[in-house]
Formats: C-alpha cells, sequence, structure tokens
C-alpha cells in the first residue's frame, strides 16, 4: 500500500487507496476533493481541538474552559490548498474552489468533527470510528452550540 505525496515539497502523505476514494467519490469538484483530503491527512482529534484556520478571532472574555484551541497544521493547511488549485489546474475539467470556498470546507469540517459525526463512516489507517459518540455530559452542549451557529442540518 503505497504512500501518495500530495506535494513534493510538504511532507503530507496520503495511500493510493485514500486517494483513489477520494479522486473517485468527487465527481470532478475541487471542493469535494479537499473535503476528503482533510479527512485523510488530519485526525478527528485534530479537527475537533482546533480553532479551524484560526481566522475567527474569539473574544477572550468568553470564558471557554478546556484546552486552548490552536490552528490547524499550516503546513497541511497550505499542502492541501495548494494541491487542489494545482490539481484544478492540471484537470481543467475539474471545477476549482475560490479562496472562500476552501476556507469554509475547513471550518465546516471542524465543525463536523466538534459534533462527533466527522469520520464516523470514514475507516482512518484501518480502524473504524464510532459514529456519535461523544463524552458523556457534552451532548447538549453540542446541540446548543448548533442552534447558535444557524447551521442546523
Amino acid at each position: 500500500q503505497g504512500s501518495k505525496q500530495l506535494l513534493n515539497n510538504y511532507p503530507v502523505y496520503i495511500t493510493s487507496k485514500q486517494w483513489d476514494e477520494a479522486v473517485n467519490s468527487s465527481k470532478k469538484d475541487g471542493r469535494r476533493l479537499l473535503r476528503y483530503l482533510i479527512r485523510f491527512v488530519f485526525t478527528t482529534d485534530e479537527l475537533k481541538y482546533s480553532c479551524g484556520l484560526g481566522k475567527r478571532k474569539r473574544s477572550v472574555q468568553s470564558g471557554e474552559t478546556g484546552p486552548e484551541r490552536r490552528p490547524l497544521d499550516p503546513v497541511k493547511v497550505t499542502c492541501l490548498r495548494e494541491f487542489i488549485r494545482m490539481h484544478c489546474t492540471s484537470n481543467p475539467d475539474w471545477w476549482m474552489p475560490s479562496e472562500e470556498q476552501i476556507n469554509k470546507v475547513f471550518s465546516d469540517a471542524v465543525g463536523h468533527a466538534r459534533q462527533g459525526r466527522a469520520v464516523g463512516t470514514f475507516l482512518h489507517n484501518g480502524t473504524s470510528y464510532y459514529e456519535g459518540t461523544e463524552h458523556p455530559g457534552s451532548q447538549d452542549e453540542v446541540f446548543n452550540r448548533g442552534m447558535q451557529d444557524g447551521s442546523g442540518d
């Protein structure tokens, strides 16, 4: 099972099998491809405990307890951005997402990971994640957050 390096100057790899799945499931849409690659390149925990791309400024007074969220690994993020652009440029029949759309795919991935349903159906490194199990007690917090950000499913 060979590893495919996404871009020569970045230490970011996925397996050939993951690449095939990503390409075949993306229907020539750069956003979908990015969504798959994010799931393969980042672990659920990396997504869940990050503040995404770190773009939105959180007020310090919000009194949020728990570990401080750090932005996603900028090397991986930059690699994925560059890769999507390169891929869509060299395959003109693919749909090239805009900067905003790329950012949105990243923040959606983080949001889904926090709701505990990000990877559920995905196999990651051969281990399947269990769907929808949250730490006890945090279920209602997740539910309320979903109500506030207006992105209810």
